[in-house]
């Protein structure tokens, strides 16, 4: 399946407002949203449960571990090149981001339940996670902050979703970044 990545020039007039401020905050506008650009709609609802994650109570390194886990749990290289790209602006430290890549938990105890957590949630769908909800809540986390995780996962999903059933091409941005699942790489 292809769709065209837009521009702001090609997308939808009621989309541009969403392109200028995609743009404005990233620099560009990443082809998983350019391919919304037609679709104003489904792109103002994509970007405002990415802005609902983003102004959760989680700090931008632990919102990129959310998205990184759900990410590789997706297997979708789109998305693990591009939070690899943003972790670093996001404070989250180099060794977590590689243990993540390499499908491992961060080794940092707060850091580790919340990737788990985050995982489960994406592969289980919210079931039997029980054991990784009471460690999330053991690390610190608040229980209202079970909430913004789900929120977080759903947005992953949704783009995880986008990359892989188009096979996105990677933003320039994005490209140093590339990266394969592990049974990809045997």
């Amino acid at each position: 399946m292809t769709l065209p990545i837009h521009t702001i020039e090609t997308a939808a007039p009621q989309a541009r407002p969403i392109f200028d401020a995609i743009a404005q905050a990233r620099g560009f506008v990443p082809n998983v949203y350019a391919v919304y650009g037609a679709q104003p709609e489904a792109m103002t609802g994509f970007a405002g449960l990415t802005g609902a994650f983003g102004a959760s109570s989680l700090t931008p390194a632990e919102r990129e571990v959310v998205q990184l886990a759900v990410s590789v749990a997706n297997q979708c290289r789109y998305c693990v090149a591009g939070h690899t790209a943003f972790a670093a602006e996001a404070g989250l430290e180099e060794v977590h981001v590689q243990a993540m890549r390499n499908g491992q938990d961060p080794d940092d105890d707060r850091l580790g339940a919340l990737a788990r957590f985050a995982r489960k949630l994406a592969t289980d769908r919210g079931r039997n996670a029980l054991a990784e909800h009471a460690a999330f809540l053991a690390a610190g986390y608040a229980p209202e902050q079970a909430l913004e995780v789900i929120i977080g996962v759903a947005n992953k999903t949704l783009s995880n979703m986008t990359a892989n059933l188009l096979n996105l091409p990677l933003d320039a941005e994005f490209a140093p970044f590339a990266w394969s699942p592990l049974e990809d790489a045997a």
